[in-house]
This record gives structure tokens, C-alpha cells and sequence, in this order.
């Protein structure tokens, strides 16, 4: 199965009954990635009457752009060698995805976790218990949990939070320069007996890769990776920033169909039903110097705009080379008598994509474009005024390969000079 664990604040939680109030959030459990989306979707949403709730940022971006994966140089399975197995497994799949991988120090990470259940930070558990029941009749391994708030003053719990400030920040900053952080769902799977046997050390355990997530406000999506040889299943947990929560969703689909596991215990396999939608982002497709690898292309990924696909348009488009435009430009006319013409879509954060529109010049500007499939985004348009001198390129099918095409037009008449020259 899959879990999002969302950004802290993405998701009301009021009428939840807290474990620790200030780090608290629900999380969602599905069969797909699909799913676990659809459900954040309706759950998510600022909430005035809870004063934990967040409003979701305007410019984060929607997929991974990074192209690197980091993953715990300090990998602990506790003797688990299934385990350790499939995480490898994991490893080889990220790759073969296109991603690269690389070992981080993983010990400020645990040192945050530990946090969870030790120091001045169970007095938020012992209060959120507390006003419920009364002490002496909880499960005596949750007295025991909470009983640990009275080694521990006011006093104690300001250092905590300075110590939980100053690794949340480093935690951060190390993950800055990767798209997500891969580590063990659960680092080995205990039976009931052994975690009754010895609750705090066997808990403890379990969580050694995920606790100090909320800790360090950053977003989770837990997700099927292998079938052990034991016949039990092992998963893998990717780690982002917060509000990375659909960039994780985009690529938790990815991932999903690559592992071609069956869904829970039934039979059926997973199939993407779409890309992920959000309230935050706005697709825009491009058609000339702001494709990838082209002149302009740094305006969108500058703007944390990611590549969402290379498709088409429908089949009712000319294009034309622009005259007396730098960078040279084509222009996009929508014409009854067109063709389909190359584009990419690209998803542009809603707070970002005004600055954009800003730095287009004239005669270009930004309207709808239908793509093949038949749905509409915005897009490069041209005003009609500046076709009438231009030049129709529409036949090359694309910017691409007109711009090949000068190329190596070019190319043959410099050749075609040193002959000359040489004769």
C-alpha cells in the first residue's frame, strides 16, 4: 500500500485527538498513488480554526528536476538481510529511473529522531494523554512514555526546541540539492511477541528512518517496493521538502508502475490513471526558445517550472519564424488549414508564472493552446499582424528541427568557403 504523509498544516486537523499537538498530521493510506492524491485533494485546505494550519505556498514546483536521489550512508537493519536486500533492490530501480544516487550523513537525522520519544519532548504526549485519562490507567507502556515529562523542566523544553531548530536547519540544507531522500519504510518487521517483549527498543526501531520527519517539517510518501524472499513486503519511504508533497505524488506513479507489484493482497496491478492536478501550478506550453536546451528555457526553470511533457498540439496550428527577433522566435497562429506542431508543457508554480508573462515581448503573448489529446493550456500565441512578412516553417513540424535544419545549412556553406578558399 501507499502512505502520504503531507506537509504539516496541508490538512486541517481539527477534531483529531493530538499525540503531539505541534507536529501532528493525518496521514492517508491507499492502494495507489492515485488515490492517496485524490483524498489529499479534498482533505487539504486552510483552516482558520485550526492554528496549526498553513497556507499552502504558491511557488513550489510539481515534478523532481534535480535528477538526484540521496539515500543514508548509516544504514541500520538490525540484522534484517531481507531487508537490506530490497533496500539495494530500491537503489538499482531509482537508477534505472535516471537518477543518480548518493550517500549522505545520516546522524543528524537519527540524532533528531531520538527526539521523538526521549527528552522534554514527551511532555507533549504526557499532555495530550493527560486530558483524556488519567495517568494510572493507560497501557503501562504508555505510563511509562509519559511518565518521563516529570524528569524534565521548562527549562528543558527551550533547549530542546533550540537543539530541534538547529537540526531541522541542517537537515534541510542537506537536502537542498536532491529531489528526495530514500530510506527504509521500516528498517526490519518485528512479530507482535518481540515488540510486546520490549515496546520502547522495538518501536524505536521501526521509526528510525521516519520520526524525525515531522520534526524537521518535511513532506513523506511511503510507497510498495519489493516482496522479500520471506514472502513479506518491503517498502521504501521518499523524504522531501515541505510542500514537495506533489512533486513525491508525481513521482510515487513512476515508481508504482516500475515495481509491477499487485495492489495490497488482491491480484490487480497498478496502472496510472493521470499526472497528478493542482490549485498551484499552471501548465504552460512552450514552442520555441523556451524549450529545453533552448536560449530562454532558463526563464521557466528559474521560476521552479518543471517539464510535465513533450506532446503536440492538435492539428490546427502553423508555425513561422519570426523576422528581426533575438534570441530568433517562432510565432504560433491557430489556422483551419494547420497541422500539429512540437510543443513541451511545462507546469509553472501560480506565483511565479505572472513574472514570465511579464518578459514577453511583442508581438508574442500568452494565450490557449488545444494540445493533441484535445485538452487546452496556455501557451506562446502571436499576434496576427507580425505573420504577415514572416516565414511559414510549419512543414519541419516543430521549432527543433527548423533550427536543425539552419544548422546544418550553415554547416555546408562554410565547408562549401574553405573549399573555395583552398582552391
Amino acid at each position: 500500500i501507499v502512505g502520504l504523509k503531507p506537509t504539516k498544516g496541508w490538512f486541517s486537523t481539527t477534531g483529531l485527538v493530538p499525540a503531539c499537538r505541534t507536529i501532528d498530521v493525518i496521514s492517508v493510506f491507499a492502494l495507489t498513488v492515485d488515490d492517496a492524491w485524490q483524498v489529499a485533494q479534498i482533505m487539504q485546505g486552510y483552516d482558520a480554526s485550526d492554528e496549526y494550519s498553513r497556507q499552502h505556498p504558491a511557488n513550489v514546483p510539481t515534478q523532481f528536476s534535480k535528477g538526484k536521489i540521496a539515500i543514508p550512508a548509516q544504514l541500520e537493519f538490525y540484522g534484517d538481510a531481507e531487508t537490506d536486500k530490497a533496500f539495494e533492490l530500491a537503489i538499482a530501480r531509482v537508477k534505472q529511473l535516471g537518477y543518480a544516487v548518493e550517500a549522505i550523513d545520516f546522524s543528524i537525522f537519527n540524532q533528531l529522531a531520538s527526539a521523538l520519544y526521549n527528552k522534554a519532548w514527551v511532555a507533549e504526549r504526557t499532555n495530550a494523554v493527560e486530558k483524556l485519562v488519567s495517568r494510572d490507567v493507560t497501557h503501562p507502556v504508555i505510563n511509562q512514555i509519559i511518565s518521563q515529562a516529570d524528569n524534565f523542566n521548562a527549562v528543558d523544553m527551550m533547549q530542546v526546541e533550540y537543539e530541534r531548530a538547529q537540526l531541522a536547519r541542517q537537515i534541510n540544507l542537506a537536502l537542498a540539492d536532491f529531489d528526495a531522500l530514500m530510506v527504509p519504510t521500516a528498517p526490519t518487521i518485528y512479530k507482535i511477541a518481540d515488540v510486546e517483549a520490549d515496546p520502547l527498543v522495538k518501536n524505536s526501531h521501526m521509526g528510525a528512518y521516519t520520526n524525525f520527519v515531522n520534526f524537521a517539517d518535511l513532506s513523506a510518501l511511503a510507497l510498495p517496493n519489493a516482496i522479500r524472499a520471506d514472502g513479506l513486503p518491503s517498502g521504501v519511504t521518499f523524504i522531501a521538502l515541505a510542500w514537495m508533497d506533489q512533486v513525491l505524488a508525481n513521482f510515487g506513479q513512476t515508481w508504482q508502475q516500475a515495481t509491477a507489484l499487485t495492489l495490497g493482497t488482491s491480484e490487480k496491478t497498478y496502472e496510472p490513471t493521470s499526472q497528478t492536478q493542482s490549485q498551484h501550478a499552471v501548465k504552460l506550453a512552450v514552442v520555441g526558445a523556451h524549450l529545453t536546451g533552448m536560449p530562454l528555457n532558463f526563464q521557466l526553470t528559474t521560476r521552479g517550472g518543471t517539464l510535465v511533457q513533450k506532446t503536440k498540439t492538435a492539428a490546427s496550428y502553423k508555425l513561422f519564424a519570426l523576422k528581426n527577433t533575438t534570441p530568433p522566435k517562432p510565432g504560433l497562429q491557430y489556422h483551419s488549414k494547420g497541422q500539429e506542431i512540437e510543443v513541451e508543457v511545462w507546469d509553472i508554480p501560480i506565483a511565479n508564472f505572472g513574472q514570465i508573462v511579464a518578459e514577453v515581448p511583442a508581438p508574442l503573448g500568452i494565450g490557449n493552446v488545444q494540445l493533441a489529446d484535445g485538452s487546452w493550456v496556455k501557451g506562446f500565441i502571436c499576434e496576427g499582424y507580425a505573420l504577415e512578412d514572416a516565414t511559414d516553417i510549419s512543414h519541419f513540424g516543430g521549432w527543433r528541427d527548423f533550427i536543425k535544419s539552419k544548422q546544418i545549412s550553415n554547416t555546408r556553406f562554410k565547408c562549401n568557403c574553405i573549399g573555395e578558399i583552398a582552391q
